[in-house]
């Protein structure tokens, strides 16, 4: 009698500040992760994305030791693939870098929510880089935010943050708004690169990369500003987490589950960050959802978006794996989980 071959299935979770990839079977034994760096094209170009997608699936493989034509199926689930145009660039782009794999390419946000529940439906809220909501319905109707940034409607995240704090930080030492120790921090954030705010004010206008770097070192300040007291940063997570909240719920509206139970799964970096330094950005994103969706269930994912988009890859051929109820699969997918040692947040190749 012959032996069935195992399959072997591949997630992948690309943003704009890392790509994170698993590999495992289809018994929900994980074998192996890589880490590339951003993969949103919107941020770094096409070329660049796909190679921090192909950097992290090799890296996840070779942990594992397989080859990619193993691979029953891989998904890529990738911020940036927003509207119809992003999907058939992202989609060209990856059957090039990878002939002969059979792939289906989803906006981050979908391995986000398979991360956090098993539910078939319900939404999710993703605040990280950027930010995005997105809603499914028991009928499969889903919604989504273009998620293009603040001219395009949508707020929030850490490039966000470190603009109110760089905003907040001046108007507090130019004496046009109230003080705060933004002004203290923030300077001090550079590593006494700057001696005044006229200095930093000068290669902020001169210099695009710094603002890219504030992006990693002024976000964490905030927050712990906020529990140290800080007025000001208080009411930047206030706002930021209700202006959460409120896209989160126009989203659930827009699939009609405004009225009914539905689980929330809240995904990223800032949301993370709230868990660690301050509470303030949750509550008032839950605050602001519930005023619109009552019964609505905040869930806070164990694991890296990246695991659902493997097990978006499994379901797709093989049996799906549920990680919340107690089933063999499950239990060797939290402990294989584990054992891999996935780097903490901070520690990802950028």
């Amino acid at each position: 009698m012959s032996v069935a071959k195992k399959r072997y299935y591949a997630g992948v979770d690309g943003g704009a500040t890392k790509t994170l990839a698993l590999c495992g079977d289809e018994a929900g034994e994980l074998l192996g992760f890589g880490l590339g760096g951003p993969s949103n094209y919107q941020v770094v170009g096409a070329t660049a994305a796909v190679e921090a997608v192909g950097e992290a699936l090799e890296g996840a493989l070779r942990q594992a030791g397989i080859e990619r034509r193993e691979l029953a199926f891989a998904v890529f689930a990738l911020s940036g693939a927003d509207l119809p145009s992003d999907f058939a660039l992202l989609q060209k782009k990856l059957a090039d870098k990878f002939p002969g794999l059979p792939f289906r390419l989803v906006n981050d946000c979908w391995a986000a929510f398979r991360a956090g529940t098993d539910a078939p439906y319900g939404a999710v809220s993703v605040c990280g880089t950027g930010t995005n909501a997105a809603a499914r319905n028991r009928d499969g109707a889903q919604a989504a935010l273009r998620s293009l940034g603040y001219e395009c409607g949508n707020w929030g995240g850490a490039v966000d943050l470190a603009r109110e704090a760089l905003h907040h930080a001046f108007r507090s030492e130019e004496g046009t708004g109230p003080k705060s120790r933004l002004e203290e921090r923030v300077l001090a954030a550079f590593g006494g690169e700057f001696s005044s705010y006229d200095e930093l004010a000068e290669a902020l206008r001169d210099d695009l990369s710094l603002k890219f770097r504030s992006i990693h070192l002024l976000p964490v300040i905030v927050f712990e500003l906020a529990s140290a007291g800080d007025a000001v940063a208080q009411d930047i997570l206030i706002r930021m987490g209700a202006a959460a909240g409120g896209d989160c719920a126009a989203v659930i509206r827009a699939v009609g589950m405004e009225h009914e139970p539905c689980e929330v799964v809240l995904a990223g970096g800032m949301y993370a960050a709230a868990r660690q330094l301050n509470p303030l950005l949750i509550d008032s994103f839950k605050l602001a959802l519930h005023r619109a969706v009552p019964a609505a269930r905040l869930r806070l994912p164990l694991f890296e978006p990246a695991l659902g988009a493997y097990l978006l890859a499994v379901a797709e051929y093989g049996r799906p794996i549920r990680h919340g109820d107690g089933s063999p699969a499950a239990a060797r997918l939290t402990r294989s989980y584990r054992e891999l040692k996935l780097p903490l947040p901070g520690q990802e190749s950028k």
